[in-house]
């Protein structure tokens, strides 16, 4: 009888608490009504957006100028930083962009476009609107020539510039450079190859400090066994420094080198790479015997 009570109890508090079907319907409604409101919002946004959009593509306010026809520069293109790096060049990323709005330029590619060029280093680009482009430019600095070899069986030897990254660079203005000449460098080797042959060059110099001044060209074929050539009493010489200890290999040849020309007056091939001691002979010929 109790547990009958119980039930009674139960069931009338939940038909109590039941929402009657006005009160569902509008609970309904409500629910519509937001869908509705964010549906309505949705649109209208993308509907501004587009229209937006519309004006800052066919607005001509927005247009970047097309190049002058004679000389293919425009005053809308602004570039910063450039001294060795070709100007036309550098137009020339931008060329498909001039004549159309500012807001269709697509700053990473054309970013990327720019570091592609052997003298640029960093870029960076800016739009100013309403129509205009600024470019900045870090250029590479060349630490080195390089002579490369011949392209063909009958060609001659190239001569470029060469930056610590191992970057070849070919020179568009005239310009006096006063920097070391290294050979061994092949331009169809990977860059970082080409980077460690090049600091390998570079720290043997700075090591030397003083001692380079007489020294016209570093081979760094190979890269363990670096051959200075030195102009020495009238000639050229080639000193085997290895790859360490350049410094005392290279003044000790200095101090020994009368007493080792009076042995080998013909001697041209020094090789250092023993410290105090050195092996002469003549290139292309084995080495006679040490002092």
């Amino acid at each position: 009888m109790a547990r009958r009570n119980e039930d009674s109890i139960r069931t009338k508090a939940a038909g109590r608490n039941a929402p009657t079907g006005a009160e569902g319907r509008f609970r309904w409604w409500r629910v519509f009504l937001y869908a509705s409101l964010c549906a309505v919002t949705m649109v209208g946004g993308l509907y501004a957006w587009r229209r937006t959009e519309e004006f800052l593509i066919k607005d001509d306010r927005f247009r970047i100028p097309e190049a002058d026809s004679l000389s293919g520069q425009t005053p809308s293109l602004e570039v910063e930083g450039v001294h060795y790096a070709s100007p036309s060049q550098i137009r020339h990323v931008f060329a498909s962009d001039l004549g159309r709005s500012l807001y269709l330029l697509p700053l990473n590619e054309r970013r990327s476009q720019l570091l592609a060029i052997d003298w640029v280093e960093e870029a960076s680009v800016s739009k100013i609107w309403p129509n205009k482009v600024i470019v900045r430019l870090k250029e590479r600095r060349p630490v080195a020539f390089v002579r490369l070899p011949a392209a063909g069986r009958n060609g001659s030897p190239q001569f470029a510039l060469i930056d610590r990254e191992g970057v070849i660079l070919r020179p568009r203005v005239l310009e006096r450079f006063t920097l070391p000449l290294i050979t061994g460098i092949r331009e169809t080797e990977e860059r970082a190859g080409r980077r460690l042959r090049v600091r390998k060059a570079l720290s043997m110099l700075n090591d030397l400090g003083s001692l380079a001044d007489p020294i016209s060209e570093v081979d760094v074929s190979d890269p363990v066994n670096l051959v200075a050539s030195e102009k020495i009493d009238g000639r050229v010489v080639l000193l085997k420094l290895g790859e360490e200890n350049y410094k005392s290999r290279v003044s000790y040849f200095i101090s020994a080198y009368p007493e080792m020309k009076a042995l080998r007056p013909d001697a041209n091939v020094f090789d250092l790479r023993v410290d105090g001691s050195a092996a002469a002979s003549v290139a292309g010929k084995p080495a006679a015997g040490e002092n």
